[in-house]
């Protein structure tokens, strides 16, 4: 059959061809559980919170004993790091040395879960400001418990201040979108 004039079947035979060109190279669907769809595109989170906060920020130490806090999760994406910034005051005289201990369930005499924990950071002295990071992630809501461990002659008392702090993107878990 020439198609040289404009006639019914020519612009029918030419309209087939069109759509099934066109089925042809529609992306294959996608399936899960037996309902189909078609992904066409990404997409990317409009709002989202993070953010950590401790229930004690403030410790003063006179003495060689442990003092905990607990840190919370407020945020609503999850954290895949946590970091700290510890001030620790220098008393008149003597310079007492801190370290801060995590762990995944809540301290009980000293100990975590029969354990020492795990030290984040290092040897944290008097009269110094250090950001110390652990890799421990933490789920929305979760909690995370430190301990602060003295060392050294106390003859004044010397503070120790935690503040959560983290740093997006670089801590913060990269939401998941659900269709709802």
């Amino acid at each position: 059959m020439k198609c040289l004039n404009r006639s019914t079947a020519c612009r029918t035979v030419a309209t087939a061809a069109v759509l099934l060109l066109g089925v042809a190279l529609l992306p294959p669907p996608a399936g899960a559980a037996g309902i189909g769809g078609r992904a066409s595109r990404t997409e990317s989170v409009s709002t989202a919170s993070w953010g950590a906060t401790a229930s004690v920020t403030s410790m003063g130490f006179d003495t060689n004993t442990s003092q905990t806090t607990n840190v919370t999760n407020t945020g609503t994406v999850a954290l895949t790091a946590q970091s700290f910034v510890v001030t620790v005051t220098k008393p008149f005289i003597f310079a007492p040395t801190f370290q801060v201990f995590a762990c995944a369930v809540p301290w009980s005499g000293g100990t975590c879960s029969g354990g020492a924990g795990t030290q984040i950071g290092g040897t944290l002295d008097a009269g110094t400001t250090t950001t110390i990071t652990t890799t421990t992630a933490l789920s929305v809501g979760a909690v995370s418990y430190l301990q602060v461990e003295p060392a050294g002659v106390f003859l004044f008392t010397t503070t120790v201040t935690i503040s959560p702090e983290v740093t997006a993107p670089a801590q913060v878990r990269a939401a998941l979108k659900t269709n709802q």
